[in-house]
């Protein structure tokens, strides 16, 4: 097997690689299993990972589609639904298989930094990153497309790259068509559509060296027009079945989703946050489940139309209330955007399904001290500097970071919506570490320090206090804590944990009223 001297040792990297892929194994399925085993809310699924496992049920077993079925993305039910028919009704069996598409994912990574960075160590750094990332690992553990999104990016990517020369065409075929796919499971990633066709403009030469600083200008290829073309013709063949279903269920052209102007309000009006806050209009509550806001909002914009509107009409009537208030007050909407920006590389992750933070309290990976986006970051954003003379090899690489964070200003931050970001800053992060090394072994000192300066400031920046978690929020967890219990039978544990959700938050009327009807 091939060995290659890198940072002064001698790395086998098939076997780095595979130890790396068999750690991030290890670590998925104990964390589907301690989940199982030891969480008490592991079948108790709420609001988005409520609604996409009904929705497979019905795909499975019958009944009456979802109102939400245009506004979410259906991939993603389809997906679960494959998963139920195969092994029944079992969140634990997906959860075992998001396990192995995480895996895969882990895989992929290393394949993909190592071609694109031209080094085998920081495609082995950026693997052992992904293996140990904890919002990866949780968000593995919870019935919402990130996993499922993460995979197909990857996998978009790794057709895309090549050791040298552009991609041949069955494998330009196959990256749009598994474009297409991730699109149908979050239309985000057509935002990545740009980036690929800038690398295949720039980045058909061989591997990147992270060491070097500049690169002479290359001309592009023959045939640049009929590969972008082979590309998009995947790319619209994978997203078709989303336009196809829509069509047959509303006969009008919708190319996505209806959710599109729906976000679009809920991260753009004077209520904004710049986390995902439940949406109001005139005063009135605007609900806080997909099912509840599909409701309300159609209502609101047939009652200010003055007619009945189609799914099409009600998103975009939302997308002009978002752009109308964002016209109107330019100042406060740039400040909001700004405050989207220090979320989104802030390594507070917020959560609106499910939190990390909450589920520490039980047995398992996830109460384990594992890297997250405060150690990824600063190292990612030091190896965009250190990877800069690369700029042509990196295209991909870049429109996983600015794809999801331009999303993130657009809409709203949650962490599940920038995991997708997380494999390129793996990559960046596992090139700076490479370069920190090699600046140790050639001596130069200066130079080190002054990265390891720059560090210091990034990781200063990612890592202060931006925002916590809300009483509300906790308290809301430990009402659900204590409802599970009681439907167990476990009234002790019920009690506690109500008691502690009104010691978080006094004010939650849910713990208050559950202690009453408990007698206590």
């Amino acid at each position: 097997m091939a060995r290659r001297r890198e940072t002064g040792l001698f790395v086998d990297e098939g076997f780095l690689a595979l130890v790396v892929v068999l750690v991030a194994l290890v670590i998925r399925l104990l964390h589907a299993w301690f989940t199982a085993k030891y969480n008490p809310l592991a079948a108790d699924l709420v609001l988005d990972a409520a609604g996409y496992d009904r929705w497979a049920r019905v795909l499975v077993w019958g009944g009456e589609l979802p109102a939400t079925r245009l506004m979410q993305a259906p991939l993603y039910p389809w997906f679960v639904s494959i998963v139920y028919r195969i092994f029944g009704p079992s969140p634990t069996a997906v959860r075992v298989v998001q396990a192995i598409l995480g895996t895969a994912s882990v895989g992929f990574t290393v394949t993909i930094a190592r071609r694109l960075l031209g080094s085998s160590a920081a495609g082995i750094l950026a693997g052992l990153l992904m293996a140990c990332y904890l919002p990866l690992v949780f968000y593995e553990g919870v019935l919402v497309p990130a996993t499922l999104v993460v995979f197909l990016n990857l996998l978009f990517v790794l057709l895309l790259t090549t050791e040298s020369g552009p991609p041949p065409r069955v494998r330009l075929l196959a990256a749009g068509l598994v474009l297409g796919f991730s699109v149908v499971a979050k239309p985000v990633a057509l935002l990545l559509l740009p980036f690929a066709l800038l690398h295949l403009r720039f980045g058909g030469g061989g591997p990147g060296n992270v060491n070097a600083r500049s690169e002479a200008p290359r001309r592009p290829g023959r045939g640049l027009s009929a590969r972008a073309a082979v590309f998009a013709a995947g790319l619209v063949f994978g997203a078709s079945p989303l336009a196809i279903r829509n069509l047959a269920v509303t006969g009008d052209f919708i190319p996505l989703t209806t959710g599109g102007g729906i976000n679009f309000y809920i991260g753009n009006n004077a209520g904004a946050n710049g986390f995902y806050a439940v949406p109001d209009w005139d005063g009135r509550s605007l609900g806080a489940t997909p099912g509840e806001q599909c409701e309300r909002m159609y209502e609101v914009a047939a009652a200010v139309t003055g007619r009945p509107v189609s799914h099409a009409e009600m998103s975009n009537f939302w997308r002009d209330r978002g752009l109308d208030w964002a016209r109107g007050n330019p100042g406060a909407w740039a400040a909001l955007a700004w405050q989207k920006t220090l979320f989104f590389w802030n390594r507070y992750e917020r959560a609106n399904v499910e939190s990390i933070a909450f589920h520490r309290r039980f047995p398992g990976i996830v109460a384990a001290r594992l890297p997250g986006w405060g150690v990824a970051a600063p190292l990612a954003i030091l190896g965009i500097f250190l990877t800069a003379g690369r700029w042509r090899r990196l295209w991909l690489l870049y429109g996983l970071v600015g794809a999801y964070f331009a999303a993130a200003v657009i809409f709203y931050v949650l962490a599940r919506y920038r995991l997708p970001a997380v494999p390129a800053l793996a990559a960046f992060a596992g090139a700076a570490v490479t370069e920190l090394l090699r600046m140790i072994r050639d001596r130069r000192r200066a130079e080190f320090v002054l990265m390891i300066a720059a560090f210091v400031l990034c990781a200063f920046f990612v890592n202060r206090t931006v925002a916590r978690d809300t009483p509300g929020l906790e308290a809301g967890g430990l009402v659900r804590l204590g409802t599970v219990f009681a439907r167990r039978g476990d009234t002790a544990g019920a009690e506690a944990a109500w008691r502690e959700a009104l010691l978080v938050d006094p004010s939650n009327e849910a713990a208050r009223q559950a202690l009453e009807r408990l007698g206590r």
